[in-house]
């Protein structure tokens, strides 16, 4: 039983590298049918940006910003199909943090403003309104709580998250305030002059970046949360597998490299450092990365010698 657990480990690795390719092309489907809808659709009352037009709506943006990010996904997902090691870098996780705080943000102002005020079914269920309110944003905000991430996300990030929300506002009331639809600008077709009525620009603005930011710091509160107790599984489940059961560092790292070796494919070699950083904590041999490495390396080609 116990000689079977490193292997389950590795193929529940392979499952999350399957689930995220799956659900990131799903992704990117949804939101290039919602595109696609929105720039051939014909104006109705409520919506009148559709054609080239419709790049000037949040929602629109902050959803291929969302399928850009997924798109992304997918290289390292296949990698980490390869090399059985799944692996996503910081800057990849900030960027899908951005696009599922500007999805977030879409659906919760549908759901809470719009839709009580224009009607439930008219604005998340109605054609393309039913992908870019509902089932996009769901979609996007799970893969973000669930992909495979190494990397807890720092409070700084959530600065970073709210980036496109801060560059949509200031361009909103350039082409909206500044130029205007007479001289080829925008429609005000988030009502913002009528707010306006009663508050300050400048307070409007600010109130939307406090609400995108504490949006934000939700969505990091919960994916960290997921991923310190992912983090605890995974390294409880590495330290009590077969390849871990010797009597000493080095040899549980020569097995380890022992069982990688038949899957080289001919690329390149990636060396297994959080696995072993792992193994060093149950062992406390005060090894450092970079001896585990070369350890991990001589014994991957000892047969090359």
């Amino acid at each position: 039983m116990e000689q079977k657990k490193l292997p389950d480990a590795l193929r529940i690795n392979r499952n999350r590298c399957i689930l995220a390719i799956v659900v990131c092309s799903i992704l990117c489907f949804l939101v290039f049918l919602a595109v696609t809808d929105q720039l051939l659709r014909d104006p109705d009352v409520l919506i009148k940006e559709v054609g080239w037009k419709a790049y000037h709506m949040f929602t629109v943006l902050s959803n291929i910003l969302m399928a850009v990010a997924a798109a992304m996904c997918i290289p390292f997902a296949v990698d980490g199909m390869r090399y059985r090691n799944y692996h996503l870098p910081r800057w990849y996780v900030n960027l899908m943090y951005m696009g599922t705080t500007g999805v977030a943000i879409t659906f919760l102002i549908a759901l809470t403003v719009l839709a009580p005020a224009a009607g439930f079914y008219r604005v998340m269920l109605f054609s393309n309104n039913i992908l870019f309110h509902l089932t996009c944003p769901i979609l996007s905000i799970l893969l973000f709580f669930l992909i495979n991430s190494d990397h807890r996300i720092k409070w700084q990030s959530t600065f970073i998250a709210i980036i496109p929300v801060v560059l949509y506002a200031l361009t909103y009331v350039l082409m909206v305030f500044v130029i205007g639809e007479e001289a080829g600008g925008w429609r005000d077709h988030y009502q913002i002059y009528r707010i306006a009525e009663y508050l300050p620009l400048p307070v409007i603005l600010l109130i939307l970046c406090l609400i995108s930011f504490g949006i934000a710091t939700v969505l990091r509160l919960v994916h960290n949360a997921i991923h310190k107790k992912r983090k605890a599984d995974m390294e409880r489940y590495y330290q009590q597998a077969e390849a871990f059961s010797y009597p000493d560092l080095e040899t549980a790292i020569g097995a380890l490299a022992d069982l990688d070796r038949p899957y080289d494919m001919g690329g390149e070699l990636t060396v297994p450092r959080r696995i072993m950083n792992i193994m060093e904590r149950k062992y406390q041999s005060g090894l450092s990365t970079k001896e585990m490495c070369i350890r991990y390396i001589e014994d991957y080609f000892k047969d090359e010698e």
